[in-house]
């Protein structure tokens, strides 16, 4: 019997944030792959299911169709109701970390275990519906992913899933450069001719925002200005979005286009997150010629730390991350080393791999 994919497609409706971001990325790369002689037999047979009601955000797809239905607009009961039925007779692909209990040919991707390392920063809501929810589908699935060697453990640590049957997709950066940089983000923000650092992901208490700027204002660089983009989403991260202050400007959610161009021309990436499944900003940032700074956090240095391609600062070292910040801004030399190493790095790390090891594991499934 013909195999068919099918695609659990909650997140085209969902707000995007990293792990929405994962999955848009590898859905289009899926698509692409499948354009090779190889796959010719499931061009007809992948299908992107998704929710009935609300915009869906979708790349253009030759290859894999869109088909919307179900009885429940969306959210946890279309996802845990509606999908199984619609995704009978196949394999299903979830690629945010939740799927139906219902489904055991399916290949779930588990991005990380931050809820519970940080639990304050998750609404009770989203807490309950992962506690319970992941461990089950880990034992009930067929394959459980994750994006890096540090996640694996952490989601072995944490969901109780063992690790040695827990498969590393990856993810890449290279998606920012899809887009045309929007410049004019620097004439509206009043950046044009001002230096500037950047931190992104400000809604989310993990990145540690609070650390930048305190080392920004210890850095006492007269001249240089922070930048903050993203904003909390109060349905998961309870709480009060984060002030601006003096040559702090708060930006809020910009599209890719400006983010690229905010890369491009600041003097760095400051992402000294506590806590990452991954590190995908950092990936973004090298991609664009951005030199980046991160803290040790294990993800980050597996992803980008070991290979010298980023500065790195203690998460909680706002002194020490105040003397980067003051060598970044001071030696152009330092930034054209980091931005070159950074392309060569981030260039090894392409979303075609990540999904063409997912759609082995899902054929894998489905045998």
């Amino acid at each position: 019997m013909a195999v068919r994919v099918f695609i659990n497609g909650r997140f085209a409706t969902q707000r995007q944030t990293g792990v929405q971001r994962f999955a848009r990325q590898v859905v289009a790369a899926l698509d692409r792959v499948l354009a090779a002689p190889e796959h010719a037999g499931l061009r007809e047979r992948t299908t992107l299911l998704v929710p009935p009601r609300g915009e869906a955000t979708l790349p253009a797809l030759r290859h894999i169709a869109v088909r919307r239905g179900g009885l429940f607009g969306g959210g946890y009961a279309w996802e845990q109701i509606d999908l199984p039925r619609l995704a009978c007779g196949g394999v299903l692909l979830d690629l945010c970390n939740l799927g139906p209990l219902a489904k055991r040919r399916q290949v779930v991707v588990v991005h990380d275990a931050t809820l519970f390392v940080s639990p304050e920063s998750f609404s009770r809501t989203f807490r309950l519906a992962y506690r319970v929810l992941v461990p089950l589908l880990g034992r009930r699935a067929r394959q459980v992913m994750t994006i890096s060697r540090f996640s694996r453990d952490e989601i072995s640590r944490w969901y109780g899933l063992p690790a040695e049957h827990i498969g590393l997709c990856g993810e890449s950066g290279e998606h920012i450069r899809d887009v045309p940089a929007e410049t004019s983000v620097l004439d509206h923000a009043g950046l044009a001719g001002h230096p500037y650092f950047l931190a992104v992901g400000v809604g989310s208490p993990n990145k540690n925002v609070g650390l930048v700027r305190e080392a920004f204002a210890r850095a006492g660089l007269a001249e240089t200005r922070l930048v903050l983009t993203g904003s909390r989403n109060p349905r998961v991260h309870p709480g009060a979005e984060p002030p601006a202050g003096e040559r702090v400007l708060a930006l809020g959610q910009v599209s890719d286009g400006a983010l690229r161009a905010l890369y491009e021309h600041a003097l760095a990436l400051v992402y000294p997150s506590r806590y990452e499944g991954f590190g995908l900003p950092p990936l973004e940032a090298m991609c664009c010629g951005c030199p980046v700074v991160i803290s040790d956090q294990p993800a980050l240095m597996e992803v980008a730390g070991a290979a010298g391609a980023a500065l790195v600062c203690g998460m909680d070292d706002a002194d020490g991350l105040a003397a980067q910040l003051t060598r970044l801004a001071r030696e152009p030399a330092l930034r054209t080393a980091l931005a070159e190493r950074g392309l060569a790095h981030a260039a090894r790390f392409r979303w075609e791999d990540t999904a063409r090891v997912l759609l082995e594991r899902c054929l894998a499934a489905a045998a």
